[in-house]
């Protein structure tokens, strides 16, 4: 393991991403093949310090766009786009705030996470990907689920991770059910706990034993569309943008503070299934760099 690095995120007060129109910018091969991505505008910026300084950070972050000049505009009135450049503004296009780090974070510490899921456990997954890639300096120690047919479990076997069945409706109030997760994790001393599509309203029982250490990840831009179905609200309401926002839990359903989030759009014929497919794969993304975020803001990546 290397020497510890301070985890370098840009201010959000500092900084903001813009989106280039398709005259300004040309994606090589379009989209990357995972289809991320997001543009960032590379002409010189004209802004005072300490902006200016953010901008260069953020200028060397996204080594598969290539912003050209404008041509939109050539002195002449009503001359149009210039058709030799296509529209890369497409579904799998997202915006992401914070930005992940240049390089993954190296610690001398390696971060202890409990994960809870309820469900098939993709958001699972993902944050174990990530710790064996190296681009979290973490171990999942131990997941828990509340239904026994949950495809968590058998993500777990296949990743070698420890796995509990704790089942709600063997628990006579919600205390009694966080009571069991506390005792769970604590006995496996978990640092942080991950809450990766767990469905069930937790109390200050686990709250308060993991106090700004409990993150959860919802299938929107908070604070719109708290609460279940949450895409299915997105869609009714007629919006074209929502997204994932990772936040660390409190008592209030979706209130906390939030950490990081992505911005979907929302396309045309968009069914519940087709943008729950493509939020997800930016709540895998940003799952593993909220969970570095929240480390930092206690000073977990500054132990040895």
């Amino acid at each position: 393991m290397g020497a510890a690095q301070p985890l370098q995120i840009p201010d959000k007060s500092q900084a903001a991403v813009a989106m280039a129109g398709p005259s300004q910018l040309l994606f090589r091969g379009h989209l990357n093949p995972e289809g991320y991505g997001f543009p960032l505008i590379r002409k010189p910026f004209q802004l005072p310090a300490p902006v200016d300084q953010v901008s260069e950070f953020l200028e060397g972050l996204s080594e598969e766009s290539l912003v050209l000049e404008d041509r939109w505009q050539d002195g002449e009135m009503g001359h149009g786009q210039d058709s030799t450049f296509s529209d890369p503004s497409g579904g799998e296009l997202a915006v992401q705030w914070p930005l992940p780090p240049a390089q993954p974070i190296t610690t001398e510490r390696r971060l202890r996470l409990g994960v809870m899921a309820s469900g098939s456990g993709s958001n699972f997954e993902a944050l174990v990907q990530a710790c064996q890639t190296g681009h979290l300096s973490a171990e999942v120690e131990l997941l828990i689920v509340n239904n026994p047919n949950a495809g968590a479990l058998e993500r777990a076997k296949r990743l070698g991770i420890p796995s509990l069945v704790l089942d709600h409706r063997l628990y006579g109030s919600r205390q009694e059910l966080d009571q069991a997760l506390v005792a769970r994790f604590k006995a496996a001393q978990v640092d942080l706990v991950v809450m990766a599509g767990w469905m069930r309203i937790v109390t200050d029982t686990l709250i308060q034993a993991y106090p700004e250490r409990l993150i959860n990840i919802h299938p929107s831009l908070l604070p719109s569309f708290r609460g279940a179905k949450a895409i299915r609200q997105a869609l009714e309401a007629g919006v074209t943008l929502t997204g994932c926002t990772a936040h660390l839990v409190e008592l209030e359903v979706d209130s906390g503070q939030v950490l990081v989030q992505a911005a979907v759009p929302v396309l045309t014929g968009d069914s519940e299934e087709s943008l729950s497919e493509r939020i997800h794969r930016q709540e895998h993304r940003i799952l593993p760099l909220s969970v570095q975020i929240a480390a930092k803001r206690i000073g977990l990546l500054d132990q040895g």
